[in-house]
């Protein structure tokens, strides 16, 4: 029997869906119809709602001190123990992800040291490496069929970290960045190893230089050390360039981290696909040594909404069948995905649905068209010239997010260098930036000529979802024309002080009562799922217009 070409093939579970039983059966489920090999729970502070640790908080300290948490602890410890047994019995792995350095907040009163003067929480306190180390081997004997732990040490998003260090104080006026991730590394990596446990370590970070410390600190930790690397540097843009730490982890194993859901093209509501994307970079990064992919099904910050709720469930699908065979063709993908049934976002996704096959005999190419069209409209709708242009998807309520998102927050030039410079308004850039809607707005209007949802088959609910998609896509993309128009003549106005570009820039806004009206009328009162109003908000239109205008007014002040 053929050996798969990635050994590792986890499915994520993010967002608050791991902590429901009905999802976590579904994803076992999904796991071994398509042989992947384990499930993770990615939850910032998962180790902390289980373990105390006891060392800090022995058990009457806890009870009589913390009552709440103590009871907290108890809850999440019987239930995570439970579903790691259903997850082991299925012949799975289960890993936990998380972000640190995390800890409980009565850390600090328990010791108050550690908030210096300033009011910052110090991350090069010693203290941190002891309690890092004591929770995670507090956590390994607690819960001894996990196997393992996979880290994210370089983001902005734990509640202590170098990389968003606010304190003063001398030792961290001084600290050499690749130390403290040595330190942080070694804390985790010991326990782990002790217990014939794995770390895996990622390179998820904003900037360059943090990413490639990552990948240095966990090399001098250990070569036992797994690297888990985005598939794109930063986060999960399609359109940003292969991540240059893949091949270059030296003899440390490399899996690869992929999203199917959509957190930056169309979050599952706008169905698309990213199958060709991710074929292309698995046979790419085979060729650097990765072993293993994890792909993500959700999102922390959303609720009641996953692949399994979505025609996006078609990536998760693809991607599990890619890590097994890279050369396969993709059309295999797509059947099986129709196969597997057809299921609406407009739900919630803790209410079952009966999947859908499609019985139409040319159900098959229009499908297909449909998820791989959709990525060419959101890559021309959600990116400007290859540069991230949508909050999560959604559209943008405030002017300054427009260039910050683009140059700054999801900036592609540590990894492109001077690419900013490609979205600024100066020479044809406008003309480009704009002609790339207009090319979006065309293509997502022309779905109509051929996306035809009474003849292909389906239930009531998918006809309806697909109906949706034609009534809402159009003015989706109009939005995203209309706030890069608005947005760069604002840019241009501030860096030329002309009355005219100010003139240019507040005829722009004339059009968004009306796309607010029109997007209203589409999802707003339809009882649809809280994440199609997340994605497709009107207000947001409307708090848009209101921003932009009090920017020109300042400017002209």
């Amino acid at each position: 029997m053929r050996q798969p070409d990635y050994k590792d093939r986890l499915l994520e579970i993010h967002g608050t869906n791991m902590w429901n039983g009905y999802h976590v059966e579904r994803a076992i489920e999904f796991a071994k119809k398509f042989n992947l090999t384990g499930i993770i729970f990615h939850c910032n502070d998962i180790i902390d709602r289980a373990i105390k640790p006891d060392k800090y908080f022995p058990p009457n300290v806890s009870l009589l001190s913390y009552n709440n948490r103590d009871g907290d602890t108890k809850n999440h410890k019987y239930y995570l123990g439970n579903v790691i047994d259903k997850i082991t019995a299925a012949g799975l792995e289960f890993y936990v992800e998380v972000k640190e350095i995390y800890y409980p907040h009565e850390i600090l009163q328990e010791f108050p040291y550690l908030r210096k003067e300033n009011g910052a929480v110090c991350p090069t306190e010693p203290f941190w490496w002891e309690f890092l180390e004591e929770k995670i081997r507090e956590f390994v004997q607690r819960f001894p069929k996990v196997s393992g732990i996979i880290v994210s040490a370089g983001t902005r998003e734990s509640m202590v970290s170098l990389a968003a260090n606010k304190c003063e104080c001398e030792r961290c006026r001084c600290c050499d960045m690749n130390l403290w991730y040595r330190k942080l590394i070694t804390a985790m990596f010991k326990p782990l190893d002790a217990a014939g446990k794995k770390l895996i370590v990622r390179d998820f970070s904003y900037t360059a230089d943090h990413q490639y410390a990552m990948v240095d600190a966990a090399r001098d930790v250990s070569e036992k050390i797994i690297m888990a690397l985005k598939k794109t540097p930063h986060d999960y843009y399609p359109t940003f360039p292969d991540n240059p730490s893949v091949g270059n982890c030296g003899n440390l194993e490399q899996w690869i981290e992929f999203d199917t859901w959509g957190q930056y093209f169309g979050l599952g509501i706008i169905p698309c696909s990213v199958a060709e994307d991710m074929q292309g970079r698995l046979q790419r990064y085979l060729e650097k040594g990765a072993s293993g992919i994890m792909l993500r099904t959700d999102w922390e910050r959303l609720l009641q909404g996953s692949t399994f709720n979505s025609f996006n469930i078609f990536n998760l699908i693809a991607g599990a069948m890619l890590g097994a065979d890279v050369n396969m063709d993709l059309d295999d993908a797509y059947r099986e995905w129709l196969r597997f049934g057809l299921v609406s976002p407009l739900e919630y996704d803790s209410c079952p649905q009966e999947p859908c096959v499609p019985k139409a005999p040319q159900a098959f190419d229009v499908f297909k068209r449909l998820m791989k069209d959709s990525w060419k409209i959101l890559e021309k709708t959600l990116y400007v010239r290859g540069h991230v242009f949508n909050r999560n998807a959604q559209m943008f309520d405030r002017y300054f997010l427009t260039y910050f998102i683009m140059t700054v927050q999801h900036t592609r030039d540590h990894w492109d260098a001077g690419a900013s410079e490609k979205v600024q308004p100066v020479g044809d850039h406008m003309e480009i930036m704009f002609r790339e809607k207009q090319e979006a707005r065309q293509m997502a209007a022309d779905l109509r000529n051929w996306l035809k949802p009474e003849a292909l088959g389906v239930s009531a609910d998918i006809e309806k979802y697909l109906n949706f998609v034609l009534d809402v896509y159009e003015v989706y993309v109009e939005i995203f024309d209309a706030q890069i128009r608005t947005a760069a003549w604002i840019r241009k106005a501030e860096q030329s002080c002309s009355a005219e570009d100010r003139r240019s820039a507040g005829e722009t806004l004339a059009e968004y009562d009306g796309l607010a009206d029109r997007l209203a009328a589409v999802v707003s009162g339809r009882g649809y799922s809280n994440n199609v109003e997340y994605v497709m908000d009107p207000e947001r239109i409307r708090r848009f217009k209101e921003d932009c205008s009090r920017t020109l007014d300042e400017l002209g002040g």
